[in-house]
């Protein structure tokens, strides 16, 4: 299910509109995940209520209990598919980056990463902010997603090895070092300034990864 507002928000027809259960059933589900995670950027996770989120999502506070247990399942869920759809953003980036040319595999992952929460503030805040005090699944989930982040950029960092432009091998530890200096970047620049800013972020992130690899920034010819 994609957590597009454009494709999945709006509010189906009233009385006998033909549609099978099945339909009905993802509508609903999505405008309660887009509705927790809006709920959560604007008043952050501790203020948010199931009030809230049927609120916005127009539906009756039965037909929530109907799909999750209590707050924290329904932002867990809508956490889940916000990981999905960072991860399909900066994949398919990927994908039509030069394989071998490992710097652009770095700037590509990291640039694709801040565009989309630019984008998508919500997740932005789900991420990065709210996640913190949405309990002991989420705190779960933000692992997952930092180790996905790390694997890509281990898999930079192998490229470059083989290649033999990065002179050694590095500790695991300093690709969670990474992970949770760029985390702390974003989190910060979503508290003291703007989601829209964080594309601004990506040449410090670019040579911080760098320098924690051992390489030299490439001068400009």
């Amino acid at each position: 299910m994609s957590l597009d507002p454009a494709v999945g928000r709006a509010r189906l027809p009233r009385g006998s509109h033909g549609l099978d259960r099945l339909t009905v059933e993802n509508s609903q589900r999505f405008r309660m995940m887009w509705s927790v995670l809006e709920s959560v950027s604007e008043r952050g996770y501790a203020a948010t209520t199931v009030a809230d989120i049927v609120a916005g999502a127009n539906i009756s506070r039965r037909t929530f209990y109907q799909f999750f247990t209590d707050r924290e399942d329904c932002f867990a869920a809508a956490y889940s598919e916000a990981v999905a759809q960072v991860v399909a953003a900066m994949d398919a980036a990927i994908a039509a980056a030069p394989r071998t040319d490992w710097r652009s595999l770095v700037r590509t992952t990291l640039g694709e990463y801040l565009r989309f929460l630019a984008e998508h503030s919500e997740f932005a805040h789900a991420l990065h902010t709210e996640a913190f005090a949405a309990g002991p699944r989420v705190a779960r989930q933000r692992v997952d997603l930092k180790k996905i982040f790390a694997a890509r950029m281990r898999a930079a960092f192998d490229i470059g090895r083989a290649a033999g432009d990065i002179p050694a091998d590095i500790e695991t530890e300093v690709f969670d070092v990474l992970i949770g200096a760029i985390d702390d970047r974003v989190r910060d620049c979503l508290l003291f300034s703007r989601a829209a800013d964080l594309p601004d972020l990506t040449p410090l992130l670019y040579r911080i990864t760098l320098a924690l690899f051992e390489v030299p920034e490439p001068r400009p010819h």
